[in-house]
């Protein structure tokens, strides 16, 4: 039997994901914008109505608002967990730049219009 350097092996591919942090944290951010541009339209199209909504129309958009939250969530929460699992700095930080300025600047400007 022939022994092979184990060790080498299974720090060599950490190694490399650690090196492609910046391309990485490119792809969440820009990945984690559309998401929520995606899932800001579901709720948006959801809520239009013409007149007042019926009962079946309100369960429909409160079903469509409980999905979007289950997405947004659980996409913050395992975006997180994966980038921290592998040591990404740049990767956390720009996920959760690119999670909460859109909504943030999406609820304050219906402040503002208000």
């Amino acid at each position: 039997m022939y022994e092979t350097d184990t060790t080498g092996d299974g720090v060599g591919w950490y190694r490399r994901i650690r090196r492609a942090d910046a391309p990485v944290a490119v792809l969440a951010g820009v990945g984690d914008v559309l998401l929520c541009g995606v899932l800001y339209m579901m709720v948006i199209a959801s809520g239009i109505t013409f007149g007042a909504p019926d009962a079946t129309e309100q369960a429909e958009m409160d079903a469509t608002n409980q999905l979007a939250e289950r997405l947004y969530f659980g996409w913050l929460a395992g975006g997180l967990l994966l980038f921290g699992l592998f040591r990404l700095p740049r990767s956390v930080l720009t996920h959760l730049v690119c999670m909460f300025v859109p909504p943030a600047a999406l609820l304050g400007y219906l402040a503002a219009a208000r």
